[in-house]
């Protein structure tokens, strides 16, 4: 057996580069923040690819900000 890398992480690997909990993780694959076609899953583990996560996350996250209501400032 070699030592090649593979694309793929675990869920570890995923929490620690994101700065949040396992169980934040695995709430964001749920609610589908992380969305199917980034990662695979035999039996329970699961196996992601971590460019493939941020770009779904930062795609989330600029939707968010274009829903969020502008609010006004001061003098307006």
């Amino acid at each position: 057996m070699n030592d090649t890398e593979t694309p793929y992480v675990n869920i570890n690997k995923v929490a620690e580069y994101f700065q949040v909990s396992i169980s934040t993780i695995r709430k964001w694959v749920h609610s589908g923040h992380i969305p199917l076609h980034t990662y695979i899953k035999i039996g329970e583990v699961y196996r992601f690819r971590l460019d493939e996560v941020e770009a779904a996350l930062t795609a989330n996250a600029v939707k968010g900000q274009s829903k969020a209501p502008k609010t006004k400032t001061k003098g307006e």
